[in-house]
Protein backbone atom coordinates (compact mmCIF):
# COMPACT_ATOMS: atom_id res chain seq x y z
CA UNK A 1 0.00 0.00 0.00
CA UNK A 2 1.43 3.29 -1.01
CA UNK A 3 1.96 6.01 1.47
CA UNK A 4 -0.75 8.15 -0.14
CA UNK A 5 -3.34 5.43 0.13
CA UNK A 6 -2.38 4.87 3.72
CA UNK A 7 -3.13 8.46 4.58
CA UNK A 8 -6.55 8.26 2.89
CA UNK A 9 -7.39 5.10 4.80
CA UNK A 10 -6.30 6.53 8.13
CA UNK A 11 -8.28 9.72 7.49
CA UNK A 12 -11.40 7.77 6.68
CA UNK A 13 -11.13 5.78 9.92
CA UNK A 14 -10.75 8.96 11.92
CA UNK A 15 -13.80 10.52 10.25
CA UNK A 16 -15.92 7.43 10.91
CA UNK A 17 -14.77 7.39 14.54
CA UNK A 18 -15.79 11.05 14.96
CA UNK A 19 -19.20 10.38 13.40
CA UNK A 20 -19.69 7.36 15.69
CA UNK A 21 -18.66 9.38 18.78
CA UNK A 22 -21.02 12.22 17.96
CA UNK A 23 -23.88 9.78 17.35
CA UNK A 24 -23.29 8.11 20.71
CA UNK A 25 -23.44 11.51 22.42
CA UNK A 26 -26.97 11.96 21.07
CA UNK A 27 -28.31 8.46 21.46
CA UNK A 28 -26.89 7.24 24.77
CA UNK A 29 -28.58 9.93 26.98
CA UNK A 30 -31.91 9.32 25.28
CA UNK A 31 -31.66 5.60 25.94
CA UNK A 32 -30.72 6.12 29.61
CA UNK A 33 -33.73 8.45 30.20
CA UNK A 34 -36.37 5.72 30.38
CA UNK A 35 -40.04 6.49 31.11
CA UNK A 36 -41.06 6.36 34.82
CA UNK A 37 -43.42 3.68 35.99
CA UNK A 38 -46.76 4.65 37.59
CA UNK A 39 -45.44 3.69 41.03
CA UNK A 40 -42.36 5.90 40.54
CA UNK A 41 -44.56 8.81 39.43
CA UNK A 42 -46.69 8.38 42.55
CA UNK A 43 -43.61 8.39 44.77
CA UNK A 44 -42.41 11.57 43.08
CA UNK A 45 -45.79 13.19 43.80
CA UNK A 46 -45.71 12.08 47.45
CA UNK A 47 -42.31 13.71 47.90
CA UNK A 48 -44.00 17.02 47.14
CA UNK A 49 -47.37 16.46 48.90
CA UNK A 50 -47.73 13.57 51.39
CA UNK A 51 -51.39 12.86 50.76
CA UNK A 52 -53.66 10.10 49.56
CA UNK A 53 -53.42 9.30 45.84
CA UNK A 54 -56.86 8.94 44.29
CA UNK A 55 -55.96 8.46 40.61
CA UNK A 56 -52.88 8.37 38.30
CA UNK A 57 -53.20 8.81 34.53
CA UNK A 58 -50.37 8.83 31.96
CA UNK A 59 -50.84 11.36 29.18
CA UNK A 60 -48.16 11.86 26.47
CA UNK A 61 -44.91 12.59 28.32
CA UNK A 62 -46.34 13.21 31.75
CA UNK A 63 -48.28 11.63 34.59
CA UNK A 64 -51.34 13.32 36.06
CA UNK A 65 -51.64 12.39 39.71
CA UNK A 66 -54.82 13.32 41.61
CA UNK A 67 -54.13 13.55 45.34
CA UNK A 68 -56.34 14.31 48.34
CA UNK A 69 -54.99 16.45 51.18
CA UNK A 70 -56.57 18.05 54.25
CA UNK A 71 -56.91 21.32 52.35
CA UNK A 72 -58.55 19.81 49.26
CA UNK A 73 -57.95 17.76 46.08
CA UNK A 74 -54.86 18.55 43.94
CA UNK A 75 -53.75 17.66 40.38
CA UNK A 76 -49.96 17.13 40.20
CA UNK A 77 -48.29 16.90 36.78
CA UNK A 78 -45.08 14.80 36.75
CA UNK A 79 -42.61 14.62 33.87
CA UNK A 80 -42.70 10.97 32.74
CA UNK A 81 -38.93 10.85 32.09
CA UNK A 82 -37.24 13.14 34.60
CA UNK A 83 -39.76 12.71 37.46
CA UNK A 84 -39.82 16.47 37.98
CA UNK A 85 -43.04 18.21 39.08
CA UNK A 86 -44.35 20.30 36.21
CA UNK A 87 -47.24 21.96 38.04
CA UNK A 88 -49.58 21.65 41.04
CA UNK A 89 -53.18 22.80 40.89
CA UNK A 90 -55.90 22.58 43.55
CA UNK A 91 -59.04 21.16 42.01
CA UNK A 92 -61.46 21.35 44.98
CA UNK A 93 -61.41 22.79 48.50
CA UNK A 94 -61.90 20.61 51.53
CA UNK A 95 -65.37 20.75 53.03
CA UNK A 96 -65.46 22.55 56.35
CA UNK A 97 -66.91 20.37 59.12
CA UNK A 98 -70.30 21.64 60.20
CA UNK A 99 -70.61 22.56 63.84
CA UNK A 100 -73.11 20.44 65.62
CA UNK A 101 -75.61 22.52 67.45
CA UNK A 102 -75.91 21.61 71.11
CA UNK A 103 -79.14 19.81 71.93
CA UNK A 104 -81.82 22.24 72.96
CA UNK A 105 -82.80 22.15 76.58
CA UNK A 106 -86.27 21.00 77.26
CA UNK A 107 -88.56 23.88 78.02
CA UNK A 108 -89.36 24.14 81.70
CA UNK A 109 -92.99 23.59 82.57
CA UNK A 110 -94.52 25.75 85.26
CA UNK A 111 -96.44 23.95 88.00
CA UNK A 112 -100.15 24.53 88.38
CA UNK A 113 -101.82 25.45 91.65
CA UNK A 114 -103.29 21.95 91.94
CA UNK A 115 -99.82 20.42 91.56
CA UNK A 116 -98.52 22.70 94.31
CA UNK A 117 -101.43 21.67 96.55
CA UNK A 118 -100.51 18.01 95.99
CA UNK A 119 -96.94 18.76 97.05
CA UNK A 120 -98.17 20.40 100.25
CA UNK A 121 -100.90 17.85 101.01
CA UNK A 122 -98.76 16.11 103.64
CA UNK A 123 -97.98 19.44 105.33
CA UNK A 124 -101.58 20.18 106.27
CA UNK A 125 -104.60 21.90 104.82
CA UNK A 126 -103.87 24.50 102.14
CA UNK A 127 -105.83 27.62 103.03
CA UNK A 128 -104.59 29.92 100.28
CA UNK A 129 -102.18 29.90 97.38
CA UNK A 130 -100.78 32.80 95.34
CA UNK A 131 -98.43 33.05 92.34
CA UNK A 132 -95.73 35.74 92.59
CA UNK A 133 -93.08 37.01 90.16
CA UNK A 134 -89.91 38.78 91.37
CA UNK A 135 -87.43 39.83 88.66
CA UNK A 136 -86.24 36.54 87.12
CA UNK A 137 -87.69 34.36 89.88
CA UNK A 138 -91.23 33.09 90.18
CA UNK A 139 -92.75 31.12 93.05
CA UNK A 140 -95.96 30.17 94.80
CA UNK A 141 -96.83 31.46 98.24
CA UNK A 142 -99.11 29.03 100.09
CA UNK A 143 -100.58 29.18 103.59
CA UNK A 144 -101.06 25.77 105.22
CA UNK A 145 -102.87 25.11 108.50
CA UNK A 146 -102.15 22.15 110.79
CA UNK A 147 -102.57 21.60 114.54
CA UNK A 148 -103.66 25.18 115.16
CA UNK A 149 -100.52 26.42 113.44
CA UNK A 150 -100.33 28.37 110.21
CA UNK A 151 -97.25 27.93 107.99
CA UNK A 152 -96.44 29.99 104.91
CA UNK A 153 -94.50 28.05 102.25
CA UNK A 154 -92.51 29.58 99.42
CA UNK A 155 -92.31 27.06 96.53
CA UNK A 156 -90.36 27.27 93.26
CA UNK A 157 -92.95 27.46 90.48
CA UNK A 158 -90.98 25.09 88.22
CA UNK A 159 -89.14 22.54 90.38
CA UNK A 160 -91.66 22.42 93.23
CA UNK A 161 -88.83 22.83 95.72
CA UNK A 162 -89.70 24.49 99.03
CA UNK A 163 -87.39 27.51 99.14
CA UNK A 164 -88.72 29.17 102.28
CA UNK A 165 -91.06 28.73 105.25
CA UNK A 166 -92.53 30.91 108.01
CA UNK A 167 -94.59 29.51 110.88
CA UNK A 168 -96.89 31.30 113.29
CA UNK A 169 -99.67 30.14 115.63
CA UNK A 170 -103.11 30.33 114.09
CA UNK A 171 -105.21 33.24 115.37
CA UNK A 172 -108.28 32.21 117.32
CA UNK A 173 -111.46 33.23 115.55
CA UNK A 174 -113.48 35.94 117.29
CA UNK A 175 -117.17 35.41 118.01
CA UNK A 176 -118.19 38.16 115.58
CA UNK A 177 -116.19 36.54 112.82
CA UNK A 178 -117.72 33.14 113.55
CA UNK A 179 -121.24 34.61 113.39
CA UNK A 180 -120.45 36.24 110.05
CA UNK A 181 -119.25 32.92 108.64
CA UNK A 182 -122.35 31.14 109.95
CA UNK A 183 -124.68 33.70 108.37
CA UNK A 184 -122.86 33.33 105.07
CA UNK A 185 -123.68 29.63 105.28
CA UNK A 186 -127.35 30.05 106.33
CA UNK A 187 -129.42 33.24 106.38
CA UNK A 188 -131.55 34.06 109.44
CA UNK A 189 -131.44 35.45 112.97
CA UNK A 190 -128.78 34.41 115.48
CA UNK A 191 -130.45 32.86 118.53
CA UNK A 192 -127.47 31.61 120.47
CA UNK A 193 -123.65 31.33 120.29
CA UNK A 194 -121.58 28.86 122.29
CA UNK A 195 -117.80 28.41 122.35
CA UNK A 196 -116.52 24.86 122.89
CA UNK A 197 -112.93 23.91 123.60
CA UNK A 198 -112.65 20.11 123.97
CA UNK A 199 -109.25 18.74 125.07
CA UNK A 200 -108.76 16.41 122.09
CA UNK A 201 -110.18 18.62 119.36
CA UNK A 202 -109.73 22.02 117.79
CA UNK A 203 -111.95 24.65 119.54
CA UNK A 204 -115.12 25.64 117.70
CA UNK A 205 -118.25 27.81 117.82
CA UNK A 206 -121.83 26.50 117.80
CA UNK A 207 -124.08 29.17 116.31
CA UNK A 208 -127.86 28.70 116.31
CA UNK A 209 -129.69 30.53 113.52
CA UNK A 210 -133.49 30.82 113.40
CA UNK A 211 -135.07 30.98 109.96
CA UNK A 212 -138.47 32.36 108.88
CA UNK A 213 -139.96 28.90 108.31
CA UNK A 214 -139.54 28.02 111.97
CA UNK A 215 -136.52 25.79 111.54
CA UNK A 216 -133.29 26.30 113.44
CA UNK A 217 -129.81 25.64 112.01
CA UNK A 218 -126.95 24.87 114.38
CA UNK A 219 -123.69 25.63 112.59
CA UNK A 220 -120.29 24.45 113.84
CA UNK A 221 -117.38 26.75 112.87
CA UNK A 222 -113.76 25.78 113.57
CA UNK A 223 -112.20 28.55 115.67
CA UNK A 224 -108.78 28.16 114.01
CA UNK A 225 -109.32 27.08 110.43
CA UNK A 226 -112.52 29.21 109.96
CA UNK A 227 -114.14 26.17 108.34
CA UNK A 228 -117.84 25.35 108.69
CA UNK A 229 -117.69 21.80 109.99
CA UNK A 230 -121.36 20.82 110.26
CA UNK A 231 -124.89 22.19 109.81
CA UNK A 232 -127.62 20.54 111.94
CA UNK A 233 -131.33 21.27 111.52
CA UNK A 234 -134.04 21.12 114.17
CA UNK A 235 -137.75 22.13 114.16
CA UNK A 236 -138.33 25.31 116.14
CA UNK A 237 -141.74 24.11 117.53
CA UNK A 238 -140.25 20.79 118.65
CA UNK A 239 -137.45 22.66 120.33
CA UNK A 240 -140.02 24.84 122.22
CA UNK A 241 -141.99 21.73 123.33
CA UNK A 242 -138.83 20.22 124.68
CA UNK A 243 -138.09 23.43 126.57
CA UNK A 244 -141.66 23.46 128.05
CA UNK A 245 -141.32 19.86 129.19
CA UNK A 246 -138.03 20.67 130.84
CA UNK A 247 -139.62 23.59 132.69
CA UNK A 248 -142.68 21.55 133.87
CA UNK A 249 -140.45 18.90 135.32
Amino acid sequence: MTKKKWFWFAGSVIVLALILFISLQWWVPSLSAQTLTEAEANEAAKEVYPGKIIQTIKSDDEYRVTMKLETGTYLIRIDAKSGEVISVKRETKAEQPTKEEPPSKPEKKQLTENEVKEILAAKGEVKSIEYLQEKETSYYKAVVSKNNTSTTFKIDSYSGEIIGTATEPSRLLKEEEAIKLALEEEKGTVDDVEFEEPPDQSPYYLIEIEQENGEDAVIQVDAYTREVKTVLWEDHEEAEDEDDEDESE
